[in-house]
């Protein structure tokens, strides 16, 4: 009987001990970067392209803050302890906003929803259809943008990307680092197309 009431009494000091002895790993934390590019745009500071920008939709799977990769087609791996530093679809919106800000040489870009009280040019929306890529390999980006004149809602530019960065070396910070470099691809595209395209619908 007193062995058994010893036992129950270091039961629980034996498991606390493997608890502290064995403390869970910390997560680490991204987010996205602008990268400069080539201005597209001769508009001067004294007239800026106004743009809203938004909404930025991306697929269900990417709205965790796990980072998402892919080792198959139809199988995709949930980084436990490599997480996004925040919400991905307002990072990728502030990282876009950026890049387009130095490209098109304004500072009049305002991220979806805006007050009614902003009166863009131009729309320009983003559907993802996917944001990942192979650990060590490459990052992916896939989707459609659009660009619309803001008052009137009509359609004047679209168009389909699929972008492809290597990662240039091994984990998720060059993961991340490829991903940055693939929004600054498409935020090029979007620039150069923007910067031709007169507002207005027939």
């Amino acid at each position: 009987m007193k062995n058994l009431y010893t036992l129950l009494l270091l039961t629980p000091t034996v498991m606390l001990a493997g608890c502290i002895g064995s403390p869970s790993k910390p997560a680490d934390f991204y987010v996205l970067s602008t990268f400069p590019g080539t201005p597209v745009s001769s508009t001067s500071a004294d007239n800026p392209i106004s743009i809203g920008l938004g909404p930025l939709t991306l697929p269900e799977i990417y709205e965790r803050p796990q980072i998402v990769t892919r080792n198959a087609a139809n199988r995709i791996t949930l980084a436990e302890y490599d997480r996004w530093g925040g919400d991905l679809n307002k990072d990728l919106a502030r990282t876009l906003a950026g890049n387009l800000m130095t490209r098109l040489n304004t500072d009049s870009i305002v991220p979806y929803p805006w007050s009614s009280r902003y009166n863009p040019e131009f729309q320009v929306t983003v559907r993802l259809f996917r944001f990942d890529g192979v650990l060590d390999s490459s990052a992916n980006l896939d989707g459609i943008w659009r660009i619309l004149d803001a008052d009137k809602g009509c359609e004047l530019a679209t168009g389909r990307f699929s972008i492809e960065e290597a990662t240039g070396g091994p984990g998720y910070p060059a993961l991340v680092g490829a991903m940055s470099r693939a929004v600054a691809t498409l935020s090029q595209s979007i620039a150069e197309r923007v910067a031709v395209t007169e507002p207005g619908c027939d």
